[in-house]
């Protein structure tokens, strides 16, 4: 689609975010690494004063992040892993740019809601959380931490596309896993929701 084709599409409900106090949300897979495309949507969405949220995981280079930002309201920021060396088993990424780009955004004061998706057996240990809930409390610019229940949704979708679920014996964690985890980050001063 071209960026015209995908803002009449947007435009066609601006009564809905006007009511609302809502706006555009760019999601994906990752948005950032459609740079290019998502920087002239989010431009587009300006022109027309709506509020625009871009939900990244942060991996992309800092001229990509810095380029994006003059244009996005908030962003929502998945913290996955905080030791890289596992972070890298279980995503196949250094977690080191992502922090970076975290860290980035907290020097521009840009408005960031973190997401922490809980993965039974991968993060949902004290140890991470409370880590990841130290490096979002000494941020001034964090406007909540929310907490996702991980999902098996997508295990259809690898069937369909003939692929190997990379997590076959992950299951969702249970509501007190939930809890416990909102509430060791509540412990820290955060503002945490479950969900969102």
């Amino acid at each position: 689609m071209t960026v015209d084709q995908v803002m009449d599409e947007v435009l066609r409900d601006v009564i809905f975010y006007n009511e609302s106090g809502g706006g555009v949300t760019f999601s994906g897979g990752e948005p950032l690494l459609q740079s290019d495309f998502l920087f002239d949507l989010l431009q587009a969405c300006k022109m027309h004063e709506l509020h625009t949220v871009v939900d990244t995981c942060g991996y992309a280079t800092s001229d990509v992040l810095a380029r994006v930002r003059s244009c996005v309201d908030l962003f929502l920021y998945d913290v996955k892993v905080m030791d890289d060396t596992l972070h890298r088993k279980v995503t196949g990424a250094s977690n080191q740019l992502i922090l970076d780009n975290l860290r980035y955004l907290a020097e521009h004061n840009h408005p960031v809601l973190v997401r922490v998706p809980i993965i039974p057996n991968i993060n949902d240990d004290k140890n991470n959380l409370g880590q990841i809930g130290g490096l979002v409390r000494s941020m001034s610019n964090i406007q909540g931490v929310s907490v996702l229940a991980y999902h098996t949704l997508g295990k259809n979708k690898y069937e369909r596309l003939g692929r190997l679920d990379p997590m076959p014996e992950t299951a969702a964690p249970s509501e007190d896993t939930m809890l416990e985890a909102k509430c060791l980050l509540e412990s820290l001063g955060l503002n945490v929701t479950i969900g969102g």
